[in-house]
């Protein structure tokens, strides 16, 4: 196995301990964080995809996925700070 097959392996099992702070999360501030976490560990995962596989244009996804993890968690916060008034 090489060392991205081991990145990917490595993400997984983190993600879905991620995935565990979600729906235990005893507040909703753990489970936003959480949130912000995976979309941090997807990206992660599809840049080491990327160069794995050697498709550069992955790249610009994962910059896309990112801008809209950090857009969405902003909202989320906003949305939750305000206790649901829009």
């Amino acid at each position: 196995m090489n060392y991205f097959g081991m990145a990917i392996f490595a993400l997984a099992l983190l993600l879905t301990l991620t995935m565990l702070r979600i729906f235990i999360g005893p507040t909703v501030w753990d489970r936003l964080l959480a949130f912000n976490l995976t979309a941090s560990k997807i990206v992660i995962a599809i840049v080491l995809f990327a160069l794995a596989m050697d498709k550069p244009y992955l790249l610009d996804v994962a910059l896309v996925y990112s801008l809209l993890g950090f857009v969405a968690t902003v909202f989320i916060a906003r949305f939750v700070e305000q206790k649901g008034n829009a």
